[in-house]
């Protein structure tokens, strides 16, 4: 909003009482804005006050926008002035303000374009953009992708997160109308992964305090280079494609890292060397197969926990799994080699019993 438009709603308050006149002076002493048209134009010299006719320089935040004239005759000019001054310091600082904010935003949305484009990454543009914003590019921060399950997500909500005080090294950008996405910052004294985990938590509960609940929640993978932080958002963007989730709790993309990696597995690799064996070995419940190996997983290969996560006794658990043994000629108790032959033959059922389902 311009001084202009401000000006006006000052006209607005001066026509209630007619016994003052309100303008703007600029540097060569000439009225620019007037609650009276008539002196428009006019030469008055604000380095001359007196009994009816009071100044204010009006300069806000290193922007000087002339002298706030005063004319009026009682006693109460000079309290008139200082007030009407103060209201439009006030007023003027606030869109200054918020024309900084919203210059940020946009400024953060380029930044958040050029840092997902892999293919013309242009990194002397990204550090221009996050030295005007202000960014440490030396910063830690995680990817944090919001969906919202209620409705549009408003550019002054993400205007009020900005303008909170801790979020001077954070990047938001609304990549439509339920989307944003949030580079937040990580403080260095933070190097393990629970202590990260804990204070993104504590980060997103605080974002539900203001306002943003009923939302997705997606923690991509921890980055330091500008140049993966692309890969921090596309972690975010497997989470919501694989794993199950559910409104305002946080879903972490570092608990679900064995899982991510075996999905870049080609199970047709895996099938051209074990289809043999599952063809012949008709006996095989596959979907078993899939709780073992998920439960054997889960327990780091610990059989006694593994087998009350299954609900089984361990000797029933040991017979089970001699039984893979004997079809799929490895050795699983004993063997590294064997696990994680086991959990790529049962990610490859799994994969190929998804395909059936739906008919692929």
């Amino acid at each position: 909003m311009l001084i202009g438009e401000i000006f006006d709603e000052f006209i607005s308050v001066i026509h209630e009482n007619q016994k003052y006149v309100i303008g703007i002076i600029n540097e060569n002493k000439e009225v620019t804005l007037c609650s009276d048209k008539n002196l428009l134009g006019n030469t008055i010299d604000f380095n001359r006050p007196d009994k009816n006719n009071v100044f204010f320089e009006v300069n806000v935040k290193g922007q000087e926008f002339g002298y706030l004239w005063v004319n009026g005759y009682d006693d109460s000019l000079q309290m008139i002035g200082n007030l009407l001054h103060e209201s439009l310091t006030v007023r003027l600082m606030f869109e200054i303000n918020q024309a900084n904010l919203n210059r940020k935003i946009t400024k953060d949305d380029e930044l958040v374009k050029c840092l997902l484009n892999e293919k013309d990454f242009d990194i002397k543009r990204i550090i221009d953009l996050m030295d005007d914003l202000g960014l440490n590019k030396d910063k830690t921060r995680v990817a944090i992708y919001m969906i919202s399950s209620r409705g549009d997500v408003k550019t002054q909500d993400v205007a009020r997160l900005k303008m909170n005080p801790d979020s001077q090294q954070i990047i938001y950008s609304l990549l439509n109308d339920r989307c944003l996405l949030v580079y937040k910052d990580i403080p260095d004294k933070l190097k393990q992964k629970e202590e990260i985990e804990e204070y993104i938590q504590k980060y997103i509960h605080n974002l539900i305090d203001w306002d943003f609940h009923d939302f997705y929640y997606f923690v991509g993978s921890v980055q330091h280079k500008l140049r993966q932080y692309v890969s921090s958002y596309q972690h975010c963007l497997w989470l919501k494609n694989n794993v199950k989730y559910e409104k305002n709790v946080p879903i972490f993309f570092e608990k679900y890292v064995t899982e991510y990696f075996l999905s870049k597995i080609d199970v047709k690799d895996v099938d051209c060397v074990y289809n043999y064996y599952i063809d012949k070995g008709k006996e095989i419940d596959f979907e078993e197969l899939t709780e073992i190996s998920e439960a054997l997983l889960n327990n780091d290969f610990n059989l006694t926990q593994a087998a009350e996560s299954l609900f089984l006794h361990k000797n029933t658990l040991i017979y089970k799994l001699k039984k893979l043994e004997e079809i799929f000629q490895i050795d699983i108790r004993g063997s590294f080699q064997g696990k994680i032959l086991l959990i790529l033959i049962s990610h490859a059922v799994k994969e190929q019993s998804n395909k059936v389902q739906v008919g692929d």
